[in-house]
């Protein structure tokens, strides 16, 4: 929106002058050797441009008009420094002349860093257009701007950017980090933007600490077209990016998404409606589990050119509606770039609207509620500058982020480069669990539904293993309980209550196939001490058990229940008799039939661990079943 605001005060400035046939020089040749320049610039000459400005000026030394089109060329080509030069040489010959020249300069000093120089001129702007309702919202918004940017040079924040290398970035562009929860693995996009060569998509692993040289994904995801601004899921398995301008296109640019199945992506297929419209969709950013999505679109009913949207699949396998993250997010201006962290709370993303640096900054935003994020965080100088920031990304623990700039010192264009999270920027930390599913007969990888519930809370991440591989990796928020289920049809579903730790883990999870005999303990049932009413938290455990039921329709169980060897045998008796008992009751009640259906209880006849040891008699009372008949 910015771009698109100078160029509409350039063309504003410039028809001005033409409407009223008048140029600065009253010297023909000078004139006649301006409007070729003018037609060409309007090609995209420039080259031809600046030698018909050069022989204009060498008539004319003070044509002011020549140096104010030198300004915009040296704009449209990068070269913000010398284009204020020759702004600053037009108010040299008439410092009234065009009043809209103090507006295109202080925008360039802002965009450079020149902070003082761009609030001067933005107060002269307004000192010749104080009754333009048109410009005084924006202008406003600059001059805040240049005080934020003054004050946030006075308070550095910690920062400590580290090029990633050679072996990431090159002579042209790199940009779009995304990487796996586990930081074993870099998607990036790769340009040449200078020639506008295609994008495509590059991946590099991480080996012994270091990134190995980074390999083009190849097709069916890269073509001969442009791919870029991808995100992954936290496993890797899952990815979405942007494509434009494609046959089966719905809007300019849309977003396709991929899956990885064992080491390969099988052809995008394009997201369709309601996430791609007519309009422009681009940059998306997956939760951390795959099924919710943020996306950049400037689609009718935003707040301004570009803003940030959401949706999330629904049960019925279709993604829901975008909804707009509204004003404490997007701005009449662009927002860009999101990135939800793992821990499903803490948005990222680049503004141009909200006070920063100059160039796009990077700004934090906390989820409150469904509907509510808080006032956007700028991260803070010198990680924003006045070059370009963008495309951030945070790894699973919260320690550190990557993104991508254009700074000096760089391999080429842009480049890719990491640093530490100080601590008002960091995220919720999260772990990540990562493991294998296998048959325990023959070891051979399966695939199955993973599904992780909170003991204390009502958090669910559900994910499946890779077919080729087994291969599962989840994240969560540490130091706390799980109820952890995976379930696979023709085999015995896999239960178990794990504490997980403030460090990452590896599971291996055997699944044995059904068999007549087989005993399968329920480790995610629970009761109050000495009773048997069935505590909320048991409801998802028993729910897998009746899906399993369902599933397996010629299955009858015997529901058993067991107890330490605390108390009398007569007590015992009757309570794990009862304990199994409401495990049946559920179960018929959520609609299982009671033929299918019988219930034992063996007090503390049956212990599989110590009862002297408090472990041993927690792991003896328990509630299984028993493959009956198959």
């Amino acid at each position: 929106m910015k771009k698109i605001f100078a160029l509409l005060i350039f063309v504003s400035l410039f028809q001005l002058v033409i409407a009223q046939n008048k140029y600065y020089s009253n010297k023909k040749k000078a004139v006649k050797a301006f409007e070729t320049a003018l037609q060409n610039y309007n090609l995209q000459y420039y080259a031809r441009a600046k030698q018909n400005l050069s022989n204009a000026l060498k008539i004319d030394a003070k044509f002011l008009d020549a140096y104010v089109l030198l300004a915009e060329i040296c704009t449209d080509e990068g070269n913000k420094k010398e284009a204020i030069e020759y702004f600053n040489k037009a108010l040299g010959i008439d410092h009234d002349y065009f009043p809209m020249i103090y507006l295109r300069k202080a925008d360039l000093e802002l965009q450079t860093g020149l902070y003082e120089a761009a609030k001067n001129d933005y107060v002269q702007f307004l000192s010749f257009e104080k009754k333009s309702k048109r410009y005084l919202e924006y202008v406003n918004s600059k001059i805040q701007s240049c005080d934020f940017a003054l004050n946030m040079l006075k308070h550095k924040v910690p920062f400590n950017p580290q090029n990633l290398g050679s072996a990431i970035n090159s002579e042209i562009s790199e940009y779009w980090p995304c990487i796996t929860a586990d930081g074993a693995n870099l998607v990036f996009t790769r340009s040449d933007r200078k020639k506008h060569t295609p994008e495509d998509l590059f991946f590099s692993k991480k080996i012994n600490g270091k990134w190995q040289s980074a390999k083009n994904i190849g097709p069916p995801v890269n073509t001969p077209k442009s791919e870029g601004a991808q995100s992954i899921s936290a496993d890797g398995r899952t990815m979405v990016f942007t494509a434009c301008l494609r046959p089966e296109g719905i809007g300019s640019c849309d977003i396709y998404i991929s899956h990885k199945v064992g080491n390969t992506w099988t052809k995008p297929l394009n997201m369709g409606t309601p996430v791609n419209s007519k309009y422009k969709e681009t940059q998306p950013a997956l939760t951390a589990d795959g099924r919710g999505i943020y996306f950049v679109s400037n689609r009718l009913g935003g707040k301004g050119a570009f803003d940030i949207w959401y949706s999330f699949l629904q049960k019925n396998g279709k993604w829901s509606k975008p909804v707009n993250l509204g004003d404490s997010i997007n701005t009449k201006e662009d927002e860009l770039a999101p990135f939800i962290h793992y821990d499903g709370k803490s948005l990222y993303f680049s503004s141009f609207g909200h006070p920063g640096m100059g160039g796009s900054d990077m700004f934090l935003s906390k989820k409150i509620n469904d509907t509510t994020w808080s006032k956007p965080l700028n991260l803070g100088y010198p990680i924003n500058t006045y070059f370009n920031e963008e495309s951030l990304i945070v790894t699973a623990d919260g320690m550190s982020g990557m993104f991508s700039s254009d700074m000096e010192g760089g391999y080429g264009q842009k480049d890719i480069y990491r640093f530490n999270l100080y601590d008002k920027i960091k995220p919720g930390k999260t772990i990540f669990a990562k493991g294998i599913v296998y048959n325990a007969i023959n070891s051979n990888p399966l695939r199955a539904k993973i599904k992780i519930t909170g003991l204390s809370d009502s958090c669910i991440f559900e994910t499946l293993s890779d077919k080729i591989t087994g291969d599962f990796l989840i994240t969560l928020p540490p130091a706390k309980s799980y109820a952890f289920n995976v379930t696979k049809k023709g085999f015995l579903p896999y239960s178990k209550n794990l504490f997980l730790p403030d460090s990452n883990i590896i599971i291996k999870i055997p699944l044995h196939p059904i068999e007549k005999g087989k005993v399968f303990v329920l480790r995610n049932i629970f009761f109050d001490i000495d009773k048997y009413n069935l505590k909320p938290e048991s409801f998802t455990e028993l729910n897998l058990l009746k899906d399993f039921l369902l599933n397996n329709k010629k299955i009858i169980i015997e529901i058993q229940g067991h107890t330490d060897n605390t108390g009398t045998s007569v007590h015992n008796k009757i309570l794990s008799v009862n304990r199994a008992k409401a495990v049946y009751n559920y179960l018929i009640s959520q609609g299982i039939d009671k033929k299918r259906l019988t219930y034992k209880g063996f007090a503390d006849t049956q212990a599989i661990a110590d009862n002297n040891t408090e472990e041993g008699r927690a792991l003896n009372r328990r509630t299984a079943f028993k493959i009956i008949a198959y």
